[in-house]
């Protein structure tokens, strides 16, 4: 079977449509991840993530609705609860990381889930998303685009500095918090589409090759998102092509863009840091 003849089946329809939104949308909250110091929270999403599906695996529902119930809540409630305790992001962020890997291997162990069932949730399988994954991603998907193009401006001075885009006027502690919402709605769908241990190759990798060679917030979205793009479906028709796991090639498509960055980097030495 051909790549084109393969086009008419209806599986491979909502990879690529679920891989255009996520791969233009998703990497915008790279962007954000990586100007904010998120990573820890990040880590957090991933395994509240990762504790959602197996909820939803041990309750025999659907692992994805559980994953997206999970880290909203836990989005909303990390920012709050790191102010009011005085402790940094990465503290809470850390203690939470801990405890929901711990319940989610106890729920996987005591609900006698199959192995298969549970590697699926750990490497995703963009080729069986449904028509009703598709329109969370796609929704997901326009929700990051809504506010990196309504808010551009706030956005901008809050990845600049916090503190000055308060006094100014900006409601940055509001922002702030919908960005680590939307964070978490972004993880716990890209670990429905790769799989929780490869979320990175959505979200991370293409911000962190943007970074590499763009001089100003607006070339690092519009570099990301078209990262993003180029990797979702590259590594989607070399998954087909070479009959390879898509997630992992994914993965190998947007490690190999950051490489090239990397050189491009080294060649023009007059990137300059991002204003």
């Amino acid at each position: 079977m051909t790549w084109l003849e393969a086009l008419r089946y209806p599986f491979l329809q909502h990879a690529i449509v679920g891989v255009v939104f996520a791969g233009i949308a998703f990497p915008l909250i790279g962007v954000f991840i990586i100007s904010l110091n998120l990573v820890p929270l990040r880590f957090a999403m991933m395994h509240m993530a990762l504790l959602g599906a197996a909820a939803g695996l041990f309750l025999k529902v659907d692992p994805m609705f559980l994953g997206l119930l999970f880290c909203g809540t836990s989005s909303l409630a990390l920012g709050p609860l790191s102010e009011r305790m005085k402790l940094g992001l990465g503290t809470v962020s850390g203690y939470f990381m801990t405890l929901t890997l711990a319940l989610a291997f106890l729920l996987i162990y005591k609900g006698n889930i199959p192995v298969l069932q549970a590697f699926g949730v750990l490497w995703g399988n963009i080729l069986s998303l449904t028509l009703w994954d598709l329109l969370i991603v796609v929704s997901i998907s326009l929700l990051i685009l809504v506010i990196v193009l309504l808010f551009f401006k706030e956005v901008q001075a809050i990845l600049y500095d916090r503190e000055i885009a308060l006094s100014v006027g900006i409601p940055e502690r509001r922002l702030y918090f919908l960005i680590v919402f939307v964070l978490g709605l972004s993880i716990a769908v890209s670990m429905r589409m790769i799989g929780a241990l490869l979320i990175d190759a959505f979200v991370l990798l293409p911000a962190i090759a943007a970074t590499m060679i763009a001089r100003s917030l607006k070339r690092m979205f519009l570099l990301s998102s078209a990262f993003g793009l180029v990797s979702g479906i590259s590594g989607l028709y070399f998954s087909f092509v070479f009959d390879i796991p898509s997630s992992s090639t994914i993965i190998l498509v947007g490690s190999g863009i950051i490489v090239v960055c990397l050189i491009l980097r080294r060649r023009f030495s007059g990137h300059g840091p991002i204003r």
